[in-house]
């Protein structure tokens, strides 16, 4: 089952909250109806619509199944073109995330093979291996041996988010340094994507 975490841009800053509420409620009727992998993909941005930091937006619908009981039933997969570096798939899998997909890098990859196919699978190759490596060395900073063990681990630490920001959407994390909320994260969205307009 897909969750698409892209919505309106008329909708504006304010619209996060209830695309966040819909991806929720969403997630728990697509697994109560026996979806036993929902797919959070931000491939739907275009022109009119904006994505939901993927970070975000799978905390959310991960943090919503586990207090509905709902989280052992299903697994999760993003599908997102913000995941570039080890660093993004070391979060996406700390806040949930069994399997990544970054389909912007990858394309990206294949693009810079210039057509030779050859060439494109040994980019990607390489790109995915370096992943893994970077992930395990996380990990075994931390002393988990097991991606499944890691998979919603929570060993990070926010800084400069909110404490009710926090508590909602990322329960459990601990910090230290308050700062932005919820319209700011969105705020911070929209600039971005003035920048690249």
């Amino acid at each position: 089952f897909e969750l698409d975490i892209c919505y309106p841009v008329a909708w504006g800053k304010e619209g996060i909250e209830a695309r966040l509420a819909t991806l929720a409620a969403n997630a728990e009727d697509a697994v109560r109806s026996g979806a036993n992998i929902l797919i959070v993909s931000d491939r739907r941005l275009d022109a009119n619509h904006i994505a939901i930091p993927a970070l975000l937006a799978t905390s959310a619908i991960h943090q919503h199944l586990v207090k509905k009981g709902l989280r052992t039933s299903t697994g999760l997969v993003v599908e997102t073109g913000s995941a570039r570096e080890v660093h993004h798939f070391a979060l996406l899998g700390g806040y949930g995330a069994e399997a990544v997909h970054p389909y912007l890098a990858l394309e990206t990859i294949e693009a810079l093979a210039e057509g030779d196919a050859e060439m494109a699978k040994k980019y990607a190759t390489h790109f995915v291996k370096a992943i893994g490596k970077g992930l395990r060395k996380v990990m075994a900073k931390m002393g988990i041996s097991t991606y499944m063990s890691y998979t919603g681990a929570q060993i990070f630490e926010a800084v400069g988010l909110k404490k009710e920001f926090i508590d909602k959407y990322f329960t459990g994390t601990p910090s230290n340094i308050e700062g932005i909320g919820i319209f700011e994260v969105a705020e911070e969205v929209f600039v971005d994507r003035k920048s690249v307009v």
